[in-house]
Protein backbone atom coordinates (compact mmCIF):
# COMPACT_ATOMS: atom_id res chain seq x y z
CA UNK A 1 0.00 0.00 0.00
CA UNK A 2 1.41 3.04 -1.04
CA UNK A 3 0.11 6.44 -0.89
CA UNK A 4 1.48 10.23 -1.27
CA UNK A 5 1.49 13.19 0.32
CA UNK A 6 -0.17 16.22 -2.08
CA UNK A 7 2.19 19.88 -2.55
CA UNK A 8 0.05 21.83 -0.44
CA UNK A 9 0.80 19.87 2.44
CA UNK A 10 4.02 19.83 2.83
CA UNK A 11 5.52 20.97 5.68
CA UNK A 12 6.28 19.20 9.52
CA UNK A 13 3.17 19.61 10.90
CA UNK A 14 1.01 19.68 7.95
CA UNK A 15 2.63 16.71 6.63
CA UNK A 16 1.84 14.78 9.88
CA UNK A 17 -2.00 15.94 9.85
CA UNK A 18 -1.71 15.05 6.27
CA UNK A 19 -0.78 11.33 6.49
CA UNK A 20 -3.05 10.56 9.58
CA UNK A 21 -6.22 11.95 6.89
CA UNK A 22 -5.12 9.59 4.72
CA UNK A 23 -4.45 6.46 6.93
CA UNK A 24 -8.11 7.67 8.14
CA UNK A 25 -9.48 7.27 4.63
CA UNK A 26 -7.62 4.21 4.10
CA UNK A 27 -8.76 2.37 6.85
CA UNK A 28 -5.03 1.62 8.02
CA UNK A 29 -3.38 1.53 11.05
CA UNK A 30 0.06 2.06 8.24
CA UNK A 31 1.37 2.18 4.97
CA UNK A 32 3.57 0.32 2.99
CA UNK A 33 5.22 3.09 1.46
CA UNK A 34 4.73 7.25 1.60
CA UNK A 35 5.83 9.16 -0.98
CA UNK A 36 6.70 13.06 -1.22
CA UNK A 37 5.02 13.73 -4.09
CA UNK A 38 6.88 16.85 -6.18
CA UNK A 39 10.14 18.79 -4.55
CA UNK A 40 9.38 22.09 -3.49
CA UNK A 41 11.78 24.53 -5.60
CA UNK A 42 14.30 27.79 -5.02
CA UNK A 43 16.00 28.08 -1.44
CA UNK A 44 13.01 28.29 0.19
CA UNK A 45 11.55 25.18 -1.42
CA UNK A 46 14.67 23.25 -0.12
CA UNK A 47 13.96 24.27 3.54
CA UNK A 48 9.99 22.68 2.35
CA UNK A 49 11.77 19.95 1.23
CA UNK A 50 13.84 19.82 4.31
CA UNK A 51 11.06 20.24 7.20
CA UNK A 52 8.72 17.90 4.80
CA UNK A 53 11.04 14.79 4.99
CA UNK A 54 11.96 15.37 8.88
CA UNK A 55 8.09 14.38 9.23
CA UNK A 56 8.59 11.41 6.99
CA UNK A 57 11.68 10.40 9.09
CA UNK A 58 9.33 10.64 12.27
CA UNK A 59 6.08 8.73 10.52
CA UNK A 60 9.05 5.69 9.89
CA UNK A 61 10.35 5.83 13.11
CA UNK A 62 6.67 5.59 14.53
CA UNK A 63 6.54 2.43 12.83
CA UNK A 64 3.62 3.98 10.65
CA UNK A 65 5.51 3.75 7.12
CA UNK A 66 7.15 0.51 6.67
CA UNK A 67 9.78 3.26 4.02
CA UNK A 68 9.63 6.07 3.19
CA UNK A 69 10.63 8.13 -0.28
CA UNK A 70 9.97 10.57 -2.94
CA UNK A 71 8.77 11.03 -5.93
CA UNK A 72 10.41 13.22 -9.10
CA UNK A 73 13.16 14.39 -7.27
CA UNK A 74 16.78 14.68 -9.98
CA UNK A 75 19.70 14.33 -8.48
CA UNK A 76 20.03 17.92 -7.20
CA UNK A 77 16.61 17.79 -5.21
CA UNK A 78 18.66 14.68 -3.47
CA UNK A 79 21.45 16.11 -2.77
CA UNK A 80 20.34 18.85 -1.22
CA UNK A 81 17.89 16.52 0.81
CA UNK A 82 21.07 14.03 2.02
CA UNK A 83 22.59 17.51 3.87
CA UNK A 84 19.84 17.64 6.49
CA UNK A 85 18.57 14.08 6.26
CA UNK A 86 18.70 10.97 9.12
CA UNK A 87 17.52 8.76 6.99
CA UNK A 88 17.61 8.69 3.38
CA UNK A 89 14.44 8.31 0.82
CA UNK A 90 14.50 4.22 0.17
CA UNK A 91 12.69 4.60 -3.20
CA UNK A 92 12.58 7.57 -5.57
CA UNK A 93 9.78 7.37 -8.03
CA UNK A 94 10.44 8.57 -11.51
CA UNK A 95 8.96 9.12 -14.74
CA UNK A 96 11.36 6.62 -16.85
CA UNK A 97 10.81 4.51 -20.40
CA UNK A 98 11.97 4.05 -23.72
CA UNK A 99 13.17 7.66 -24.94
CA UNK A 100 13.51 8.99 -21.40
CA UNK A 101 15.56 7.63 -18.65
CA UNK A 102 17.08 10.13 -16.46
CA UNK A 103 20.35 9.07 -16.22
CA UNK A 104 22.11 11.26 -13.76
CA UNK A 105 19.10 10.84 -11.52
CA UNK A 106 19.35 7.22 -11.89
CA UNK A 107 22.95 6.82 -11.40
CA UNK A 108 22.76 9.09 -8.26
CA UNK A 109 20.35 6.64 -6.61
CA UNK A 110 21.93 3.77 -7.40
CA UNK A 111 24.94 5.45 -5.87
CA UNK A 112 23.09 5.91 -2.89
CA UNK A 113 21.19 2.94 -2.49
CA UNK A 114 17.75 4.48 -3.46
CA UNK A 115 15.20 2.08 -5.57
CA UNK A 116 14.03 3.53 -8.74
CA UNK A 117 10.63 2.85 -9.40
CA UNK A 118 9.25 3.69 -12.77
CA UNK A 119 5.95 5.73 -13.06
CA UNK A 120 4.98 5.58 -16.53
CA UNK A 121 7.15 2.65 -17.81
CA UNK A 122 5.32 2.19 -21.10
CA UNK A 123 5.13 6.11 -21.87
CA UNK A 124 2.42 7.68 -23.82
CA UNK A 125 1.28 6.32 -27.14
CA UNK A 126 4.32 7.18 -29.04
CA UNK A 127 6.20 4.61 -27.05
CA UNK A 128 3.84 2.28 -27.89
CA UNK A 129 3.82 3.04 -31.86
CA UNK A 130 7.41 3.21 -31.82
CA UNK A 131 8.87 0.95 -34.80
CA UNK A 132 12.02 0.01 -33.44
CA UNK A 133 10.51 -0.90 -30.40
CA UNK A 134 7.37 -2.73 -32.52
CA UNK A 135 10.57 -4.66 -34.40
CA UNK A 136 12.33 -5.50 -30.97
CA UNK A 137 8.98 -7.05 -29.77
CA UNK A 138 8.31 -9.07 -32.71
CA UNK A 139 11.56 -10.87 -32.41
CA UNK A 140 10.38 -12.00 -28.73
CA UNK A 141 6.61 -12.65 -29.67
CA UNK A 142 5.48 -10.31 -27.15
CA UNK A 143 3.99 -6.84 -26.94
CA UNK A 144 5.68 -3.18 -27.33
CA UNK A 145 4.45 -3.09 -23.12
CA UNK A 146 6.11 -6.26 -22.19
CA UNK A 147 9.13 -5.25 -23.62
CA UNK A 148 9.15 -1.90 -21.90
CA UNK A 149 8.78 -3.71 -18.30
CA UNK A 150 11.21 -5.88 -19.05
CA UNK A 151 13.76 -3.28 -20.43
CA UNK A 152 13.00 -2.06 -17.34
CA UNK A 153 13.94 -4.85 -15.33
CA UNK A 154 16.57 -5.56 -17.10
CA UNK A 155 18.04 -1.76 -16.40
CA UNK A 156 17.33 -2.64 -12.29
CA UNK A 157 14.01 -0.61 -12.49
CA UNK A 158 11.31 -1.27 -10.51
CA UNK A 159 8.24 -0.83 -13.46
CA UNK A 160 4.92 0.59 -12.23
CA UNK A 161 2.58 0.01 -15.02
CA UNK A 162 -0.95 0.85 -14.47
CA UNK A 163 -3.86 -0.70 -16.01
CA UNK A 164 -7.17 -1.20 -14.88
CA UNK A 165 -7.96 -4.62 -17.67
CA UNK A 166 -7.27 -7.66 -16.42
CA UNK A 167 -5.65 -9.49 -19.77
CA UNK A 168 -3.55 -6.17 -19.96
CA UNK A 169 -2.62 -6.85 -16.11
CA UNK A 170 -1.95 -10.36 -16.86
CA UNK A 171 -0.03 -9.87 -19.98
CA UNK A 172 2.04 -6.96 -18.06
CA UNK A 173 3.31 -10.02 -15.02
CA UNK A 174 4.35 -12.13 -18.21
CA UNK A 175 7.60 -10.83 -18.42
CA UNK A 176 9.84 -13.20 -16.44
CA UNK A 177 9.87 -16.14 -19.44
CA UNK A 178 11.99 -14.22 -21.80
CA UNK A 179 15.43 -11.14 -21.73
CA UNK A 180 16.18 -8.92 -23.85
CA UNK A 181 19.95 -9.10 -25.75
CA UNK A 182 22.16 -6.78 -25.05
CA UNK A 183 22.00 -5.60 -28.16
CA UNK A 184 18.24 -4.67 -27.75
CA UNK A 185 18.76 -3.13 -24.75
CA UNK A 186 21.84 -1.11 -26.44
CA UNK A 187 19.20 -0.28 -28.89
CA UNK A 188 16.15 0.64 -26.65
CA UNK A 189 18.56 2.94 -24.19
CA UNK A 190 19.61 4.92 -27.32
CA UNK A 191 16.45 5.79 -28.07
CA UNK A 192 15.70 9.55 -28.70
CA UNK A 193 13.02 11.26 -26.57
CA UNK A 194 9.76 9.66 -27.37
CA UNK A 195 6.62 9.52 -25.44
CA UNK A 196 7.64 12.10 -22.19
CA UNK A 197 4.99 13.78 -20.23
CA UNK A 198 6.38 16.88 -20.38
CA UNK A 199 6.53 17.28 -16.68
CA UNK A 200 9.44 18.62 -15.45
CA UNK A 201 10.37 17.91 -11.71
CA UNK A 202 12.44 21.72 -11.34
CA UNK A 203 9.35 23.50 -12.66
CA UNK A 204 6.11 22.14 -11.54
CA UNK A 205 4.62 23.69 -9.15
CA UNK A 206 1.50 22.99 -7.97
Amino acid sequence: MTTKLWNSDRGYDSTLIAFDESLKRLDMEYVDLYLIHWPAQGEAGEELNAQTWRAFETIYKEGRAKAIGVSNFMDHHLDKLSQCAEIMPMVNQIEYHPGYMQPETVAYCKEMGILVEAWSPLGSGKVLNNAQLEYIAGKYGKSVAQVCIRWCLQNEILPLPKSVTPERIRQNMAVYDFTLSEDDMATINHLSYIGGSGLHPDTVNF
